[in-house]
């Protein structure tokens, strides 16, 4: 694989008598997983831009497809099943000087408080530095407070659309 990324796996925080594991893997290798994906992230992520619709998740997500350039996107499989995802991209709905950005992290609800948002977020880290990013920015309405346990800084508070955002970075390791 390209910059010596590969998908990686970490133990999930089991039930007792589960013997599941948690895996980051590109959505390029599950296709078949977009369109559940792209239902998930027009749910969640839709308020922010209310002009786009689920096609057009379903295309910005087709565009991810891919394991060496941006866009690219992530997702946690427990066995087959879907549990959340993150993507790396070039730019999004603010500051388009900066790049690369951490986008769409989301954990079925369900799964939350497992690890797994910290799990795909690493791995969006690992796959930005391996394309030779030295720092990675995010932007967040209302999850300041995880990505700061993550090693994340606030540069700022900004707004989009009246709603107060923060943005984040992260100096990446090579």
């Amino acid at each position: 694989m390209p910059h010596g990324i590969r998908p990686s796996a970490v133990p999930s925080p089991n039930r007792p008598g589960e013997g599941c594991r948690l895996r980051i893997e590109y959505l390029a290798d599950h296709g078949s997983q977009l369109p559940r994906l792209a239902e998930w992230h027009f749910a969640e992520f839709g308020y922010l831009n209310p002009t786009n619709t689920l096609e057009r998740y379903i295309e910005r997500l087709t565009a991810a497809l891919q394991k060496s350039d941006l866009p690219t996107a992530f997702i946690a499989l427990d066995d087959d099943k879907l549990l959340g995802s993150a993507s790396l991209v070039r730019q999004t709905i603010t500051h388009p000087h900066l790049s690369p950005w951490l986008s769409s992290v989301y954990v079925d609800p369900q799964h939350r408080g497992r690890g797994i948002a910290s799990a795909l977020v690493g791995r969006v880290e690992r796959a930005a530095a391996g394309m030779g990013s030295d720092r990675i920015y995010l932007f967040t309405p209302s999850s300041e407070k995880l990505y700061a346990s993550l090693g994340w800084e606030l540069m700022e508070y900004s707004h989009h659309h009246q709603l107060r955002i923060a943005i984040m970075s992260k100096t990446l390791r090579r």
